[in-house]
C-alpha cells in the first residue's frame, strides 16, 4: 500500500500535463492563463490528497484484500467514489489529447511533418486504452495495465523526442532569437505590466537610466510623459526621441499576444533604432531632390513645387509671381577663369538666393545658369522690386576665387497671375512669360529686370 501511495506523488498529473504539452505543441494555444491552469489541476490535486488521506474516509478505495489469479496472488483495491472521478478525469484528458494530436495530423498544423503527429498520438492512445481496460477488466483479473503499457508509451515519446527533438529545437530557437536579437523586444501582460524583456531592450532602457522592472508601463515610465504615450498605444508607430544629446529614430511595432485578458491586451513590442535609415532616406531625397551646386532645389523638385504653389494659387485666386534669372556672360566666366571659378559663382548665387527670398517661397537651379523663384501671395509689381533688389545685391557682390576677385551681374525676367486667370493653364504657361521677359532684359543690354504683363 506504501508504494501505491508514493505513486500517486505524481500519477495524477500525468495525464493533464500531457495535454498541456499537446496544446502547446499543436498551437492550439500559446500561453496558458492562471485561472485556466488552477482549474485544469485542480482535479489532479483533490486527487493526490484523496490518495494520501483514504484510511480516514475511504473515498478513494474502500477495501483491499489479496486475490489468487491462476497460481499468483495479486492486491486488489475495491474503488471509491473519488477513484471514478479520478479515472473519468484522465480519460477525458487523454482521449482530448489524442483529437488534439489526430487533428494536428489531419491539418499538418504547427508547421511539423504527419509523422510528428503521429508518432505522439500513438503515445498518447496507448495509456488512454490501458485506462480503458483497467475500467472495464479489473475485477475480474486485478491487473494494472497502465503500468504495463506506460512503460511502451514512454519508450514512444522518448523515440519522438531524440528523433524530432521534441519541443526543444524550437524553444532553443525562439528563445535565442528573443534573447540575442538586435531589436529590442518587450512582453506586456495584464494591465501593461512588462513580464519579459531582452538585452537589446534593456540597453535601450538603461540609456534613459530607466530600470525595466515588474511594474505597470505607467509606473516605469513616469518621467517620460511622451515615450508612455507612444508604449501606451496599441499600434505601430515611429517616434523621435533626444538620448545624450542626439536626436534619434525608433521605430515601434506591436504583435498582440492571444486574447484579450480582462479587457486588456496582452503584447510584444519590438523597438528597432531607424536613426541609420532615416539619414539614409534623408541623404537618397536630397540627392533626388536638391542641385548639389547651388543648394537649391533642382529643376524637376521645382517644377514639381511650382506647380503645387499655381494650382493653390488658381483654385484660391490668390497672387503668384515667378522669376526665371540668368547669370550675365557666364561663359566668359568659365572661358577667363575657369569652370572651377564658374562651379564657385553658381555655389554663391545660390547662397545669395537663399539669403534673399523668403522661407515660404520656392527657388530652384533650372539650367546651367539660370535659376528660378516662385513668389507666393506676391503681386506683379511687388515682384519686380523684389527681383530688383535681388539684381543690385548680386551686381555689388564679388565672388573671391584664388587670389581673384569676379564680378557678376544678372537678368531677370517676371511675370504672374492674380486669381483664376483663364488664359494660363498652368505653370508652363507662366513659365514661358517669364522667360520671355528674360530674352527682353538680355536684349536691353543685361543687368536689368523686365515684367510680362499678362493682367
Amino acid at each position: 500500500m506504501f508504494w501505491n501511495q508514493i505513486q500517486y506523488l505524481g500519477l495524477p498529473f500525468i495525464s493533464v500535463l500531457w495535454m498541456m504539452v499537446a496544446l502547446l505543441y499543436t498551437k492550439t494555444i500559446y500561453s496558458l492563463k492562471i485561472q485556466m491552469g488552477l482549474l485544469l489541476f485542480s482535479v489532479p490535486v483533490i486527487t493526490f490528497f484523496m490518495r494520501l488521506t483514504n484510511s480516514w474516509h475511504h473515498l478513494f478505495y474502500t477495501k483491499w484484500e489479496l486475490r489468487e489469479i491462476v497460481g499468483y496472488y495479486s492486491l486488489y483495491m475495491e474503488r471509491g467514489v473519488w477513484y471514478y472521478v479520478n479515472i473519468a478525469y484522465t480519460i477525458l484528458c487523454l482521449l482530448l489529447t489524442v483529437i488534439i494530436y489526430f487533428i494536428g495530423y489531419l491539418k499538418n498544423k504547427a508547421g511539423y511533418t504527419k509523422s510528428h503527429f503521429l508518432v505522439f498520438l500513438f503515445a498518447s492512445l496507448l495509456p488512454f486504452i490501458g485506462i480503458v481496460l483497467i475500467l472495464f477488466t479489473y475485477d475480474q483479473w486485478s491487473i494494472d495495465y497502465s503500468a504495463l503499457i506506460m512503460p511502451a508509451s514512454l519508450l514512444i515519446i522518448s523515440y519522438g523526442i531524440l528523433k524530432y527533438d521534441f519541443l526543444e529545437i524550437r524553444t532553443l530557437a525562439r528563445e535565442t532569437i528573443f534573447e540575442n536579437n538586435l531589436v529590442g523586444m518587450v512582453v506586456f501582460g495584464p494591465g501593461m505590466r512588462i513580464i519579459d524583456y531582452n538585452k537589446a531592450a534593456k540597453k535601450f532602457f538603461e540609456s534613459l537610466n530607466i530600470s525595466l522592472d515588474n511594474y505597470p508601463i505607467e509606473h516605469i515610465l513616469n518621467s517620460e510623459p511622451k515615450l508612455l504615450e507612444v508604449f501606451q498605444s496599441d499600434t505601430s508607430c515611429d517616434f523621435p526621441f533626444i538620448i545624450d544629446g542626439e536626436e534619434r529614430f525608433f521605430e515601434i511595432d506591436v504583435v498582440a499576444l492571444g486574447d484579450t485578458h480582462n479587457g486588456t491586451m496582452r503584447m510584444l513590442k519590438s523597438i528597432r533604432d531607424v536613426t541609420e535609415e532615416r539619414k539614409i532616406q534623408e541623404k537618397l531625397i536630397i540627392l533626388a531632390t536638391i542641385d548639389s551646386l547651388s543648394g537649391l532645389n533642382n529643376r524637376a523638385e521645382f517644377m514639381s513645387l511650382a506647380k503645387r504653389e499655381f494650382d493653390w494659387a488658381k483654385r484660391n485666386n490668390d497672387e503668384l509671381s515667378l522669376l526665371i534669372m540668368d547669370l550675365d556672360n557666364f561663359k566668359i566666366i568659365n572661358d577667363t577663369f575657369g569652370h572651377a571659378a564658374g562651379d564657385e559663382v553658381i555655389r554663391e548665387v545660390g547662397g545669395m538666393i537663399k539669403a534673399s527670398f523668403r522661407k515660404t517661397d520656392i527657388s530652384g537651379r533650372i539650367g546651367g545658369e539660370e535659376f528660378a523663384v516662385v513668389l507666393k501671395n506676391t503681386s506683379l509689381e511687388d515682384a519686380k522690386k523684389v527681383a530688383e533688389k535681388f539684381r543690385k545685391t548680386i551686381s555689388q557682390r564679388k565672388v573671391v576665387y584664388g587670389d581673384q576677385e569676379i564680378s557678376i551681374t544678372i537678368s531677370i525676367g517676371v511675370a504672374g497671375i492674380c486669381g483664376n486667370t483663364d488664359d494660363i493653364k498652368d505653370i508652363e504657361d507662366i513659365l514661358k512669360m517669364a522667360d520671355g521677359a528674360l530674352y527682353k532684359a538680355k536684349a536691353k543690354g543685361r543687368n536689368c529686370v523686365e515684367i510680362c504683363q499678362n493682367y
